[in-house]
């Protein structure tokens, strides 16, 4: 990593970050402004942009350099928004599932740094993934149930809950024996170790996380200064090749993060004036992650593998 990025490019920056939030957990109330005004400058500064160069991303799957946003990349990417958002209107419950294990899959890549295609690794990030947020949504239970039930009934909304509380103790079993696996197959012990370490410190700092602050401040601080920080790192030394700047990287996101923000704002009005169901505002909150977690996550190494067979 160059050196405008010394402190991300560390390995326990982001696992530190985190904790430091949870230190400041029980200060961070949802009632209160400077919550809302910090998980908001965050939100724009590090969580919304990371998605935003995607179409570096596509171009450089593809052995491009080019910077553009072609309507071969932007159409589907809209598409696939629509397609998402449409799921969750018409089947929420199937829609929550696939979301949640899109999710699971993308924030536990983002904490694994070995960087293969090897079974092994990607099942223990999935597992990862899915154990954080087992324990941030299983610790928030209670708010965690009146946010699905906006577009869940009750009956469903605890049925998942429960069922995803079950899941997360498999999960964290499945974690443990891919990670024994993994550190008896490396090449180099005491490296693996450290890297295992590392993932296991996220669930530590996720429920340290989770326990100690409301859900606005626990997602927030997890998504903008975990996930966020480790998938900057992740796609700036892999999924581009455009720059050798890390802020010059940064700067490419900002059409789209400027874009995206316009939109949110739009799709927030338009519910907070009864223009449109609270229903279809969230709905397309969460799908417009869906398409960056299926080009960052499974079309991009697709095209990849394809280039380099």
């Amino acid at each position: 990593m160059n050196a405008a990025l010394p402190y991300l490019s560390h390995r326990w920056f982001a696992p530190s970050l985190v904790v430091l939030c949870a230190v400041l957990g029980p200060w961070m109330s949802t009632d209160s402004t400077l919550t809302w005004l910090l998980a908001g400058l965050l939100f724009v500064g590090l969580g919304l942009p990371h998605g935003a160069v995607d179409h570096i991303t596509y171009h450089h799957a593809l052995g491009r350099t080019e910077r553009s946003a072609p309507w071969r990349f932007v159409l589907p990417y809209l598409l696939g928004l629509a397609a998402f958002t449409a799921l969750f209107i018409v089947a929420p419950t199937a829609a929550t599932w696939a979301f949640l294990a899109l999710a699971a899959w993308h924030f536990g890549q983002s904490h694994v740094e070995v960087r293969t295609h090897e079974v092994l690794d990607r099942v223990r990030g999935f597992a990862l993934g899915a154990v954080l947020l087992g324990t941030l949504l299983g610790t928030q239970q209670v708010s965690s149930m009146e946010v699905l039930r906006v577009w869940l009934t009750e009956a469903q909304a605890t049925h998942l809950l429960v069922t995803l509380e079950a899941g997360t103790a498999w999960m964290k079993l499945i974690w443990t024996v891919a990670a024994a696996l993994a550190w008896n197959r490396a090449p180099n012990a005491k490296r693996m170790s450290i890297r295992l370490l590392r993932e296991a410190a996220w669930v530590v700092a996720m429920w340290m996380l989770a326990s100690s602050a409301e859900l606005l401040w626990a997602f927030t601080a997890y998504f903008c200064l975990g996930h966020a920080a480790d998938s900057w790192r992740a796609e700036f030394l892999h999924h581009q090749n455009v720059t050798k700047a890390f802020w010059t990287y940064y700067t490419l996101a900002v059409p789209f993060t400027l874009t995206a923000l316009a939109g949110l704002l739009l799709i927030g009005w338009a519910a907070y004036s009864g223009w449109i169901d609270v229903r279809w505002a969230w709905a397309v909150l969460l799908a417009g992650s869906v398409p960056h977690m299926i080009l960052l996550d499974h079309w991009a190494p697709a095209q990849l593998r394809a280039v380099k067979a």
